[in-house]
């Protein structure tokens, strides 16, 4: 009960339930019960079920279980729902190291440390989904998330463990000695420490961060609501394809009265190599030119390899020995300039869109593919910040599961990046807390560097985010929609986005010390005990 408890709490603490204050203690139970657990083999089992919980609880809906459309879907949602928990008990594992050799107060205090930079390490590789980062949890407290323009949301989930040690040692007094004024301590230590990230809101300058010399922009999102599964499968001829994209124009053309100087339509949105073909493309540009309105949309990029130049995770054209790879990529036109700027996502979803470290495992592509023909995108090099020349502007535009990883995003910022575009496509997960989640963690960006944020989904949530995390014109889910908000640009930079996760490297150089000496003292308590 104390594994599933820790879970739940854990679990409930993530959005939509505006819960994470939860989070804050959620541990507690979890360390209660490491106490008692002997073994290791005990400690990496009950490990594993809180987890797991946890994470059933948090991301039951990434397999799209709720509407069971596709088996591949299920498969690749199953298998993260069982790598998850794999990964945090081997946290566990550490940490429970660091604790029996150093003493479980002393070990105790390491767990912010360990769990940290787990988290950090854990967005650095083609593995990564740190979609459950601890500070994910806290995105409806806005007076609290302030300070993350320092420290970056590793900073909250510093606090919330933290937080979650001093509640430990409370409880721990508590079950050993009652209600007594030994408890005193560290219940004023967890009151200060818990509103000390609202003590930082109430003492900064909130115009100083939303101030700017720049010129507002009106930005127009589209929402189509075009069904994912649809979209893929019945628009396999170009013909079809193009009939789509001037659906999309249709509802650009509606912008047009609400004076919207740049529109976005969402990820994937054109299902072709737009900037290669003539006759289309110069179609586009004219409407474009007709309503003076720039364009941000999601295409299918393209790059047909020379022969013997293509990666061993390209892919051939049926019946062909030509090499290509095909990205998810972006593209941003303006009226009356004939130069296309695109960018090809960087950051792929680990087996829904690429399977992780493909050039080096490519015999693995083909029995993992998924059906609907998007699990083996190329990868993306080059980290482009888009220029709007009418307004002396640039932005950043990125795709959809991109916005999730902090110090990838601030670097496009350090680059220039004046305001945030996330173009995403959320409908694969049906009407569940997917969408919501990835919604509320882009006011963590907005407030890490100070940006706005312009977010276009296919089918929700779509919204509009300023510099303090505050949302505007939220849409609904499964519903076809237009919105559009003055946004103004920012060329300032906050301290996290000149540093990056400088927090987390801290938090990495304590784990090693501690390691070091864990080891050291398991190194002479094995030596005593030999001799």
């Amino acid at each position: 009960m104390l594994a599933v408890t820790s879970g739940a709490l854990l679990g409930l603490s993530f959005p939509p339930l505006p819960l994470g204050v939860l989070a804050c203690v959620a541990f507690v139970p979890f360390l209660i019960l490491l106490e008692r657990l002997e073994s290791t083999a005990r400690v990496l089992r009950y490990s594993y079920l809180t987890f797991f919980v946890f994470s059933v609880i948090a991301l039951y809906w990434v397999g799209g279980f709720t509407h069971l459309k596709d088996p591949y879907l299920m498969m690749a949602g199953g298998i993260l729902l069982v790598w998850q928990p794999v990964y945090f008990s081997a946290a566990t594992f550490v940490f429970a190291f660091i604790r029996r050799e150093l003493g479980v107060v002393r070990g105790t205090v390491a767990l912010p440390f360990v769990w940290v930079t787990f988290e950090w390490m854990y967005a650095l590789s083609q593995l990564s989904f740190p979609w459950l980062t601890l500070g994910n949890t806290q995105t409806y407290y806005l007076s609290t998330i302030q300070f993350i323009e320092i420290t970056g949301v590793y900073g909250l989930s510093l606090w919330i463990l933290v937080l979650n040690v001093i509640a430990w040692f409370a409880v721990k007094r508590v079950i050993a000695e009652g209600v007594t004024k030994r408890v005193l301590l560290p219940a004023v230590c967890f009151a200060v420490v818990f509103v000390l990230p609202n003590l930082y809101t109430l003492t900064m300058n909130a115009d100083d961060a939303v101030r700017s010399t720049k010129q507002p922009l009106t930005i127009g999102i589209v929402q189509p609501n075009v069904d994912p599964w649809d979209k893929w499968e019945g628009s396999a001829t170009f013909a079809g394809r193009w009939k789509q994209t001037q659906f999309y124009l249709s509802l650009v053309r509606k912008q047009k009265q609400d004076s919207v100087d740049i529109s976005i339509l969402p990820e994937t949105a054109i299902l072709f190599n737009l900037p290669a073909t003539g006759e289309y493309y110069q179609a586009m540009q004219a409407t474009l030119d007709s309503l003076n309105i720039g364009l941000i949309s999601g295409y299918l990029g393209m790059h047909i390899y020379a022969p013997g130049t293509e990666p061993p995770s390209s892919s051939t054209f049926r019946g062909t020995d030509v090499h290509y790879d095909a990205y998810n990529a972006v593209l941003y036109i303006e009226p009356h300039n004939p130069l296309v700027q695109t960018y090809n996502k960087m950051r792929l979803v680990p087996f829904a869109e690429r399977i992780p470290y493909a050039d080096e495992v490519p015999f693995l592509i083909a029995p993992l593919r998924w059906g609907v023909g998007i699990s083996n995108w190329g990868l993306g090099k080059d980290s482009t910040v888009f220029v709007d020349t009418r307004h002396n502007t640039k932005f950043l535009a990125m795709v959809c599961y991109e916005s999730i990883y902090p110090e990838f995003v601030s670097a496009f910022v350090k680059k220039g990046a004046e305001f945030l575009v996330f173009i995403t496509n959320d409908s694969w997960w049906g009407n569940t807390s997917g969408a919501r989640q990835h919604n509320q963690f882009a006011v963590l960006r907005a407030v890490e560097n100070r940006r706005w944020v312009a977010r276009c989904a296919n089918g929700g949530i779509s919204s509009f985010i300023d510099p303090l995390g505050n949302m505007y014109d939220a849409t609904s889910m499964y519903t076809e929609a237009s919105i559009h908000h003055r946004i103004v640009p920012r060329t300032e930079l906050t301290y996290y986005t000149r540093h990056g996760d400088w927090l987390a490297y801290f938090c990495g150089g304590v784990f090693v010390s501690q390691i070091l000496l864990a080891s050291l003292f398991s190194y002479l308590r094995r030596r005593r005990a030999s001799s």
